[in-house]
């Protein structure tokens, strides 16, 4: 199973269902069906994407809850 740190220090974890995050201890979210690879060019991942995409998922997830 691979993980990275991201520079917003979210733990990601890349899962066979997609990448799961984490703040500390705390399940953040999942990016369902996205694997690092999405994330990465010449086999360096972009933590940076991983970053939008992560803040992107949170911000859905935030709306759908505010409906």
């Amino acid at each position: 199973m691979k993980q990275i740190i991201t520079p917003n220090g979210y733990l990601a974890i890349e899962t066979i269902f997609g990448i799961d995050v984490y703040m500390g201890d705390c399940f953040v979210c999942e990016l369902h069906g996205k694997t690092f690879a999405d994330f990465s060019y010449n086999e360096k991942i972009d933590s940076s994407k991983l970053d939008d995409a992560i803040d992107e998922e949170l911000s859905i997830e935030e709306f759908l809850i505010e409906c």
